[in-house]
């Protein structure tokens, strides 16, 4: 098959939404579309993706076998040794369903599973504002957190696939604790539930969601500026533990919260008084789209190299 004849299927899976591509063997996207993620679990979310492939090769006029590699970004921590998946709470029965088995069922040998956060930083360092990096990370915010790391211009996932599950770094609370080994202590200082429930201890009312609260920074509300103020510094205490580690070029803010200007900029001005270094931040440049580029960047990456003579 010729370059031109090939195509690849590419998926970003998130606990509220599927986003999927066909893209060209330059990494190209040509057709996408964006679903709500199927809630009844793991077996019906792999249907789910394997019906959005059905769909994107109708839209493009090609028969779904032409799609010769597939990428498909997931929510969790991916074993390279075995593909098993852990730490995904936000996809029922993931951890117990061999999602790569029954793509690979589905599509033939040539399907690979990747954590979403790893494809954003790939597609930020093939598209975005990570271009010209060998060593960078991603650092999504959001609903939860998750870090992808690239180093020497690979991704790095270290030794069980577990690199840049940053939920767990003891920030934020006694380490000691016992809530520390049941939940993400950092993730409960910087994501979306905690931001809420951090306005309301500080006596906000008018807040349900983060959205509201960079509303109501808008309006100049002080307690929604307390509440990112605090945020950011935990933020800025991450960014600060990454670089100390990793000396990297630059760290890339995405996700939901993570590319507000309103949070981003508090992390900037903070950074100078707890590193005596300059570090390099910036916002995504592909936004919600940075899973889904990267995912179709990775399969075209692969596709071209199969097409290659041997």
């Amino acid at each position: 098959m010729t370059r031109e004849a090939a195509y690849c299927f590419a998926a970003d899976l998130g606990g509220t939404k599927l986003a999927a591509a066909m893209a060209d063997a330059r990494g190209r996207i040509v057709a996408e579309l964006t679903e709500p993620t199927d809630q009844r679990g793991a077996a019906h979310v792999a249907e789910q993706i394997a019906a959005c492939a059905d769909k994107l090769a109708q839209a493009v006029g090609i028969e779904v076998t032409q799609a010769r590699h597939v990428m498909v970004g997931l929510p969790g921590a991916i074993d390279p040794r075995t593909g098993r998946v852990s730490l995904t709470p936000n996809i029922a029965g993931l951890e117990d369903f061999d999602i790569l088995g029954f793509l690979r069922g589905r599509f033939g040998p040539d399907v690979a599973i990747e954590n979403d956060v790893n494809l954003s930083m790939l597609g930020e360092h093939a598209l975005g504002c990570a271009s010209r990096c060998r060593n960078a990370a991603f650092l999504a915010l959001g609903t939860g957190v998750g870090l992808g790391l690239l180093i020497d211009d690979k991704l790095f996932r270290g030794a069980c696939g577990s690199a840049g599950e940053i939920a767990d770094l003891p920030i934020g609370r006694d380490p000691t604790t016992q809530m520390l080994s049941a939940s993400g202590t950092f993730e409960l200082e910087v994501g979306s539930l905690a931001i809420v429930n951090r306005y309301r201890r500080q006596g906000g009312t008018a807040a349900a969601t983060v959205r509201d609260i960079f509303r109501l920074l808008e309006q100049g509300d002080e307690v929604a500026a307390s509440v990112l103020d605090t945020t950011a510094r935990w933020v800025a205490l991450a960014v600060v533990s990454l670089q100390s580690l990793l000396d990297l070029e630059l760290v890339v803010f995405g996700g939901s919260i993570g590319v507000r200007p309103e949070l981003y900029e508090r992390v900037r001005r903070t950074l100078p008084a707890l590193f005596s270094r300059p570090i390099a931040i910036a916002p995504s440049r592909l936004g919600d789209r940075a899973g889904l580029i990267g995912a179709a960047w990775a399969a075209a990456q692969t596709l071209r190299q199969n097409l290659e003579p041997a």
